[in-house]
């Protein structure tokens, strides 16, 4: 079965720049197992410099160059390169991690499932720069284009299909996100008072408000201290939030570690007491399911996908969003409380490892594949 898997993918230079991009690396490497699937990676990207094409194995990922430039030049000229790369490939099957890319597939007339990792109509609510929101209304567009025609979609959370069942004729295949084995593997380190967040610092996260609740722990407790591991993706929210914490002398507490490789977040949730979330719109976060893997307790805003992951009172608690009071309590709460940090934790390794594990997600995938095509019909691996 010739599969053509169309997301962002790391590049030898650009590493794992996303949630998405991490997702496939991750997904793709567990797919990989199966002999019968011949996976084609498609990474369609500014990030890349010129076009190029990496083979290894049932494995091959084709780079495509496109020019950074904003909003309707990227998203347009990379729907038609990829709609032409698809024809010339000839997959059994497109599998697309984002609407553009899977208008892609449905130009290029193959079988296509549609995985819906953000809601963009919801996306829109958050207040945000121009031309992200330009960007974010185009694909929002093209969005509502695709779950109009598609045939299959994967929802990575309830959620998803609570805000797409009355959008679509689509049938509906519900997958978790994965998460890598080296997190169950996390032992605890934890540096008292330590408090993780792991992200892109943008309106969407509204670290603002994280910051906000954590003047409030410390507050209450002098060795807090708050370690965000993550790209700024927007530069004017960065600006604010580097601003508040000049501005509430939270220097000394606060430490902006920036985008992290895999070895150095992985130490960062050994050492973590409990990770902390504050967006205002989520789907199903990548960071709290590695939290849980990790053995930690996660406090996070609920919305979106969250309340899917996080078991309230079970293997963390949930408040509502921009509600910084509600935060800082439940941080506190779990703070002082060595017991119930630890039962916490514990709780969610184990949900984690009935419900994430890579292997389970990646036999999921396969078999919606196969279900889309014909599990009686789907062709073996072309060569």
């Amino acid at each position: 079965m010739r599969v053509a898997f169309v997301s962002s993918y790391p590049t030898d230079s650009g590493g794992m720049l996303g949630g998405i991009r991490t997702f496939s690396y991750r997904l793709v490497g567990a797919l990989r197992e199966y002999s019968d699937l011949d996976i084609h990676v498609i990474h369609c990207h500014w990030d890349v410099d010129r076009d190029y094409v990496v083979r290894d194995g049932n494995l091959t990922v084709h780079y495509f160059a496109r020019s950074r430039r904003r909003i309707v030049p990227n998203l347009i000229t990379g729907l038609y390169r990829v709609a032409a790369a698809l024809r010339d490939l000839r997959p059994d099957l497109v599998n697309a991690h984002t609407p553009h890319f899977a208008l892609a597939g449905l130009k290029a007339g193959f079988p296509t499932v549609y995985t819906i990792h953000g809601v963009s109509h919801e996306a829109l609510r958050v207040p945000r720069g121009l031309f992200d929101r330009l960007a974010l209304m185009l694909e929002a567009y093209y969005d509502g284009r695709v779950v109009r025609d598609v045939s299959d979609i994967i929802a990575i959370s309830n959620y998803v299909i609570s805000q797409y069942r009355h959008r679509t004729k689509a049938r509906f295949h519900r997958i978790d996100l994965p998460v890598s084995d080296d997190f169950f593997s996390v032992k605890n380190e934890e540096k008292p008072g330590r408090l993780l967040y792991a992200g892109c610092i943008n309106e969407d996260k509204d670290i603002i408000t994280l910051l906000k609740a954590f003047k409030i722990v410390a507050n209450s407790n002098p060795r807090a201290r708050l370690h965000v591991a993550g790209a700024a993706t927007s530069p004017g929210y960065y600006k604010k939030t580097v601003d508040y914490i000049r501005e509430n002398r939270l220097e000394d507490k606060v430490s902006l570690l920036g985008l992290l490789d895999v070895p150095r977040l992985l130490h960062e949730y050994a050492e973590c007491a409990l990770l902390v979330l504050s967006s205002r719109q989520e789907n199903s976060p990548n960071v709290v399911i590695e939290a849980m893997a990790s053995g930690k307790p996660v406090v996070a805003t609920r919305g979106g996908g969250v309340p899917d992951l996080v078991d309230d009172g079970q293997t963390g608690f949930m408040v509502e969003r921009g509600d910084f009071e509600a935060l800082a309590e439940k941080i506190v709460q779990l703070l002082e409380d060595d017991a119930l940090r630890q039962n916490m934790g514990e709780k969610g390794r184990l949900k984690a490892s009935q419900r994430f594990k890579l292997e389970q997600v990646a036999r999921a995938y396969r078999e919606t594949y196969r279900t889309v095509l014909g599990a009686d019909n789907a062709p073996e691996a072309k060569c």
